[in-house]
């Protein structure tokens, strides 16, 4: 009541007291005000195709009625209110009813009491925000929800592609993948400041330590020992296969001097290479990694834009989402891979599972990689009756988990190998029809694309289901040996393994016809800035590492040994667990 505007509160005191013309006529110009005022912000609504429930509508009425400006605080409120929808539901329904205006007035309101802003509206407009993250865990639709971004050269900046992403592009996207690759990286190995491009130096000169790094284009009448930054590549050539270097404008062919190396390179990664050049050959004598780097110093001194992982998310919500993590120690994720729900006994140890963390501790979410299924599918008749019957008993062990409904604990579900679908890169979501609607009829059940993206508060976590640490020995430059000598231990080729994914910041980063990629969806594949944890699901042997600051971790079949993992993201722990087999 003593919110009321004070010519409000004069006339509902007027109407309680005395039914003089006076106060009538104070009465319906109140009336009349309102509905001008009304019709102003409705205009506001109508405008972006958003129309409010008569309730609604009555609610947004007595709320505007507290400003003295109501047309500018109906503008915002429209837009979070946009943005409210999209949290909850992924879209922005056209029919607006009063819960929703309800849930968004009363963020405006604690936040307005609490005197957490400068003014009312500054308070509305951070309430919103607040209100829009949900429960802080946001989960990401690559193939709609990751946008590229570019690093352009002549500004030194990140900027949103000028071009979206279409299933078929032109040609010069494939060039485009490798260009964005060598930008990307090259960019990222003059952070540290140790190397200094030679245009640069002969400029402005060098610091005590600092290294010239030659661009390939620039070998030619550049005599001497160099390190250069490069393609590293194996091509047909005169009816053979060699190995070449090559950057943007210039390309040429090498002769590999070193004959083996602690590192782990593959064809068709980028490297460090030093040698000569000598009779139109380069001749390396040395070959390396450009090294990861950690990332908050990618934050610092690159710029790039945080959206680059995925969503809308402002800075201003990013940071809302960091100073709340304090505040929610305790979510944690369950990672598993390869969960063949055509497996009696997968099924079993699934049971054991949720039922053992029903009674303790639901937790934030289940991340569950395929293949669902322990053959491939087939799209016959029997072959979806069968796919379908795996999701369908599935489906009635979850009805039963009343604390994880209760929790609101997710179960995010990321395709496999082996599971419907085109088997490219990104890999869309399983369909609903083949997974017996399991979305529907399930609370929080989330059909992810492969990869998938996730965010917990400001943590950044990838999932993605492929056996790349399988195929990456396969594709060696040269041959991987201990930092001592000697063949390398299946330890030191994890290690390698991880390093070099981080390294060229990438999930696959094999030649395109070895990846599958889709052209205009390689900036879905791309480790950059580094995450805080990526999970590789696949056929290996579980481990688990950090490199660069980044925790790593291959989950191993849930279908041969029912291992999985548990990470804490905000207490930056990763636990390697199981399900023990049944007494008797």
């Amino acid at each position: 009541w003593l919110a009321l505007p004070a010519s409000l509160r004069a006339v509902h005191s007027c109407l309680e007291v005395s039914s003089e013309p006076s106060c009538r006529e104070l009465f319906w110009a109140a009336h009349v005000w309102g509905g001008a005022m009304q019709r102003a912000w409705l205009r506001e609504f109508n405008a972006l195709g958003l129309q409010l429930r008569p309730q609604a509508a009555k609610l947004v009425t007595e709320f505007l009625s507290l400003y003295e400006d109501p047309t500018q605080m109906a503008e915002t409120l429209v837009e979070y209110t946009k943005n409210y929808l999209r949290s909850r539901q992924g879209r922005v329904e056209a029919f607006i009813d009063a819960d929703t205006i309800r849930s968004v007035l009363e963020c405006m309101h604690q936040v307005s009491a609490a005197g957490s802003a400068g003014s009312t509206q500054e308070a509305a407009r951070q309430g919103i925000e607040a209100l829009d993250l949900g429960d802080g865990i946001q989960i990401y639709d690559v193939t709609s929800e990751v946008a590229p971004f570019d690093y352009r050269t002549t500004t030194k900046e990140w900027a949103p592609a000028l071009e979206p992403s279409t299933l078929f592009p032109g040609p010069d996207v494939k060039a485009k993948i490798y260009a964005s690759r060598y930008h990307l990286l090259l960019q990222r190995t003059l952070l540290e400041g140790k190397y200094v491009i030679d245009e640069e130096a002969s400029a402005t000169g060098i610091l005590p330590g600092q290294l010239i790094l030659t661009k390939v284009e620039s070998l030619q009448g550049n005599p001497g020992p160099k390190t250069t930054f490069g393609l590293l590549a194996r091509v047909q050539s005169e009816g053979k296969r060699q190995w070449t270097i090559e950057d943007l404008h210039k390309v040429y062919p090498v002769e590999l001097e070193v004959q083996e190396s602690d590192h782990l390179m593959t064809d068709g990664s980028f490297v460090l290479a030093e040698g000569r050049l000598e009779g139109g050959r380069f001749l390396i004598k040395n070959l390396d990694l450009p090294g990861a780097v950690p990332r908050n110093m990618t934050l610092v001194k690159d710029l790039i834009p945080r959206q680059t992982f995925g969503g809308t998310l402002t800075d201003a919500q990013l940071k809302i989402l960091e100073e709340s993590e304090p505040g929610n120690p305790d979510g944690f994720y369950v990672v598993l891979s390869e969960v063949h729900l055509d497996s009696g006994r997968v099924l079993e140890k699934l049971t054991d599972l949720f039922q053992g963390y029903e009674e303790s501790q639901p937790p934030t979410a289940y991340v569950l990689m395929g293949s669902f299924c322990s053959s491939p599918f087939v799209t016959t008749a029997e072959g979806i009756r069968s796919y379908r019957d795996g999701f369908e008993r599935l489906k009635f062990m979850l009805r039963s988990l009343s604390n994880h409904i209760q929790s609101g604990t997710r179960f995010v579900f990321v395709p496999g190998p082996n599971d419907p679908g085109a088997q490219m890169l990104p890999h869309v979501a399983l369909p609903e029809y083949l997974t017996s609607d399991l979305a529907k009829d399930v609370p929080n059940v989330v059909m992810g694309t492969n990869p998938c993206r996730l965010r917990h508060f400001s943590r950044e976590l990838v999932f993605f289901r492929h056996d790349v640490l399988r195929l990456l020995r396969r594709h060696e430059v040269v041959p991987l040996r201990e930092p001592d000598g000697g063949p390398a231990s299946a330890a030191h080729a994890r290690t390698e393994m991880v390093r070099f994914l981080l390294d060229q910041a990438h999930l696959v980063p094999l030649p395109l016809e070895q990846s599958n990629i889709l052209w205009a969806y390689d900036h879905t594949l791309r480790l950059y800035p580094l995450p805080h944890a990526v999970f590789i699901g696949g056929v290996t042997q579980p481990f688990d590492t950090s490199y660069a600051e980044c925790k790593f971790c291959s989950v191993g079949p849930f279908s041969r040994e029912a291992e999985f993992y548990a990470f804490h993201p905000v207490k930056d722990l990763m636990e390697q667990c199981g399900v023990p087999d049944r007494a008797g």
